[in-house]
Parts: structure tokens; C-alpha cells; sequence
């Protein structure tokens, strides 16, 4: 039993550690494309997905897989590693 609770724990807390992830991502990438001047339908157009799809990155209610961070980077001509390092991930030495 307690087992079980530990395991739904660790996952409830997991899940929240994503979805802040998931919001910071979204504003990042809401700022990159503002920057660019894009709508969402122009950045939708360039990484070959849809609007609706960009607006619920935006919004952090979905989690970017690494096929779209590597889309996303090259829709604003960046490397994925600078993708990564301007959301503020160090790697550890």
C-alpha cells in the first residue's frame, strides 16, 4: 500500500514539475514568435502543423516533443541546443 501511494505521489509531482515546464516553454516560444512577427498560423505553416496545436503549446496545456523543439529551432534559426539553453537549461559537467 504504501508503495502505491509513494508511486501516485512521486507521479503527481512529476505531472506539476511538467506543466511548469510546459507554461515556461509555451511563453518562450509565444516570444520568439511575437518577435519574428509571425501569427500563429505563419509559425504553424513553418514547422507543418496547425494553429490550433501552436496556441495549446502557447498556452502549456500540451508538453513539445523533441521533433517539434527541433522544428521550432529551425523555424526561428537557431541551433536546438541554443532552443534549450535560452529556457535556461545548464548542463551539469
Amino acid at each position: 500500500m504504501f508503495c502505491c501511494l509513494f508511486s501516485d505521489y512521486w507521479l503527481m509531482k512529476k505531472h506539476k514539475i511538467n506543466k511548469s515546464f510546459d507554461k515556461q516553454f509555451g511563453q518562450f516560444i509565444k516570444k520568439k514568435r511575437l518577435d519574428f512577427d509571425w501569427s500563429q498560423a505563419d509559425l504553424a505553416a513553418k514547422i507543418g502543423n496547425n494553429y490550433q496545436n501552436i496556441s495549446r503549446l502557447e498556452r502549456g496545456e500540451i508538453s513539445p516533443t523533441l521533433f517539434w523543439c527541433y522544428k521550432l529551432a529551425d523555424a526561428f534559426e537557431i541551433d536546438l541546443t541554443e532552443l534549450i539553453k535560452e529556457l535556461g537549461y545548464t548542463p551539469k559537467k
